[in-house]
């Protein structure tokens, strides 16, 4: 799975790793480092703060809320720093330094974390007439009208 910036059309990762049990979650980059083709980010869920004690490399930092909104950017976070957080985070990613300006990323973008569609791919669907006209659907149509809208669809 991938990691695609729905707002800026561009990738994050190609090649995240999950932190999804305790080890890798204590471990986190500890010792590690971003390889090429193998490895771009690790991904913190259920998480709103990072360290970076006994890190060997900078990294950027992704702040996203439940919604998988950027709420929070933090870019050259260097090693041995006291942790970074966000109030209303529910995970971080992290990625190699300069990652976030290369993607183009900001504060209020959407990140789809478990893209399995190249950006082409993404670009087509999202300017195809359906999904722009996502919220007619007839499941949620008012009676008599034919026509509805579904406000929970992106």
């Amino acid at each position: 799975m991938m990691i695609y910036d729905l707002d800026s059309k561009r990738y994050l990762a190609r090649h995240p790793r999950w932190a999804l049990g305790w080890f890798d979650r204590l471990r986190g980059m500890i010792g590690r480092r971003f390889a090429a083709g193998e490895f771009d980010a690790m991904v913190f869920p259920r998480c709103g703060a990072v360290h970076s004690w006994w890190m060997t490399v900078p990294i950027d930092l992704v702040f996203l809320d439940r919604e998988s909104k950027v709420i929070r950017l933090k870019s050259d976070f260097r090693p041995w720093r006291l942790p970074a957080g966000c109030r209303g985070a529910v995970t971080v990613i992290e990625l190699p330094a300069g990652a976030i300006e290369r993607a183009a990323c900001r504060v209020g973008h959407r990140i789809n974390l478990n893209s399995t569609l190249d950006g082409e791919t993404i670009e087509k669907l999202q300017s195809e007439t359906i999904l722009k006209n996502a919220g007619a659907s007839p499941c949620s149509a008012e009676p008599g009208t034919g026509t509805g809208t579904n406000k929970g669809f992106r």
